[in-house]
């Protein structure tokens, strides 16, 4: 029974710290809130207008139950370092970062569009089989520059990219990380996760190709008719072109060997579109 109340008392006890603020509120003297667009594991999101420059910004917070902890603000040191190394018109600048009242936020550019979450599920847009990989193609662009920098996004996923008058936008690098780095800011053991998670945070190119490998299943699925009642695997459903298909057991590391960097899967998307030309 004690042990029952004691959860329950901690899930009040971070609901309400980790309240986000109400619209209205000014923060750092100069952010408006106008909404709050989400809260993650470490983080709240909010949409903002900036007094100074007149312009939308996003305000991103360290939660509260967070910042105090071994995770929060190493966390939230990283990810303002990353951004600060990054120049890239597709990618969020860094514009401010400050404390309120004890709690951290940074200040980041507003990538204007629809993320292809929404694109995909309400507003039910769909992709043909060159058109998705003429989309992944364009990501690895961006992809790429990243990973120049030697840096590893890890989160490359369909809520993450801003579509925008046909111009795709990367955002959220909370959990990027540069190549040599441990996975977190603090110890973690990824033997303790399942094999998929396990692909995604390695701190390798390779992590990013596989997520982008999911990012083009989901497109793919966009104009899938299913044909039978069971559910069956991807290789089963849909009717892809041969090279599409290599592409993406390449992709998902189902088949050996896997990219070696963007420059070599760039080749292959190229290749596979040509293909359906």
């Amino acid at each position: 029974m004690f042990r029952r109340v004691g959860f329950w008392f901690d899930v009040i006890r971070t609901w309400w710290l980790d309240r986000p603020f109400r619209p209205g509120r000014v923060l750092g003297k100069r952010y408006v809130i106008e909404k709050c667009l989400g809260m993650g594991s470490y983080g709240i999101s909010y949409l903002c207008r900036d007094l100074q420059s007149g312009t939308r910004r996003v305000l991103k917070q360290v939660r509260p139950t967070r910042r105090h902890g071994a995770k929060g603000y190493p966390i939230f040191e990283y990810e303002t370092s990353i951004l600060e190394g990054l120049d890239h018109p597709a990618i969020p600048k860094l514009y401010d970062r400050f404390q309120h009242r004890g709690h951290w936020f940074f200040a980041m550019e507003y990538m204007e569009g629809v993320n292809l979450e929404d694109a995909i599920f309400a507003e039910e847009l769909k992709f043909t089989e060159r058109e998705s990989l003429q989309m992944i193609r364009d990501l690895l662009d961006v992809v790429a520059y990243v990973h120049e920098r030697k840096i590893v996004h890890r989160d490359v996923r369909i809520p993450n990219v801003i579509l925008q008058d046909g111009r795709l936008k990367l955002i959220d690098f909370g959990l990027a990380r540069r190549l040599g780095d441990k996975p977190t800011q603090v110890a973690e053991d990824l033997r303790d996760y399942m094999i998929e998670k396990q692909i995604k945070r390695e701190v390798e190119f390779r992590s990013d190709f596989y997520s982008m490998g999911h990012f083009l299943l989901f497109l793919l699925y966009t104009s899938y008719e299913p044909d039978a009642e069971e559910e069956r695997s991807w290789e089963e459903e849909l009717n892809l072109h041969p090279r599409t298909r290599t592409l993406l057991r390449r992709m998902l590391q189902l088949e050996a060997p896997s990219f070696a960097d963007a420059e070599e899967l760039a080749a292959a998307l190229e290749e596979a579109i040509r293909a359906l030309s």
